[in-house]
């Protein structure tokens, strides 16, 4: 009988795991790097199973914003602990916090030279799914600030598979604002997705509009005789 009732156990701790059907994660950044980050989850689970969610960012203040009653949340290091309420079912909900580091100058090694222009920004984002269960469609979004676009995709992986008709990362417009988005699916424990861009002001610079007030000057004197010549 006990050799029966050990597999039925192991059994049923497996079906019992919750399954994240869906993690979606919008971020709108601010001049200075910060970012404001909300996370949508579809959870499908047994009555109050515990949840540890993944964040992947530099993260803190986090906020219930949306959910059933008895939804609980508590913030665990890089982890977010959601407790279902107290029936199973499939559950849909969001919190907010601070996301850090996304959006910051390049690094630059001590006696090495830049790569980018100092006025660029590079946008770094990366997630590893560390439950237990795949996640079933991973996306994470991110808002650059306003005057800012995205001059190149550095880094997007991991590289399509031929199943996938869409790219790792796609670049769109909301409200004015440049994004991009980073999309995955089916993320085992262990997998991870990432994405660097490089950002710029979408303003062009004053430089270039000196520089051509210089330039007509500088014909207007070197021709200074032909010019007087015609009046």
């Amino acid at each position: 009988m006990s050799r029966l009732l050990l597999p039925l156990l192991l059994l049923g701790a497996a079906l019992s795991a919750a399954e994240i059907q869906s993690y979606a994660t919008r971020v709108e950044l601010s001049p200075d790097g910060a970012g404001r980050a909300t996370t949508t989850l579809v959870i499908a689970g047994a009555a109050n199973e515990t949840v540890e969610i993944p964040v992947g960012l530099k993260a803190s203040g986090f906020l219930l914003a949306s959910g059933p009653k008895a939804l609980g949340l508590e913030s665990r290091g890089a982890l977010v602990k959601v407790v279902l309420p107290p029936e199973p079912g499939v559950w849909t909900c969001s919190f907010t916090y601070t996301a850090t580091g996304l959006f910051s100058p390049e690094a630059v090694a001590e006696g090495e030279k830049a790569k980018m222009p100092g006025s660029s920004r590079v946008v770094r984002a990366a997630f590893v799914n560390t439950y237990d269960d795949p996640i079933t469609a991973f996306s994470l979004e991110v808002v650059l600030p306003a005057g800012y676009r995205f001059q190149a995709i550095k880094e997007a992986l991991p590289k399509p598979t031929k199943k996938e008709a869409e790219p790792r990362v796609r670049l769109g417009r909301a409200d004015g604002r440049q994004t991009a988005l980073l999309q995955a699916a089916a993320l085992k424990q262990g997998d991870s997705t990432s994405m660097v861009l490089e950002a710029v002001p979408s303003s062009r610079s004053l430089l270039w509009l000196v520089a051509g007030l210089g330039i007509a000057l500088l014909y207007l004197y070197m021709f200074r005789d032909t010019v007087q010549s015609r009046h």
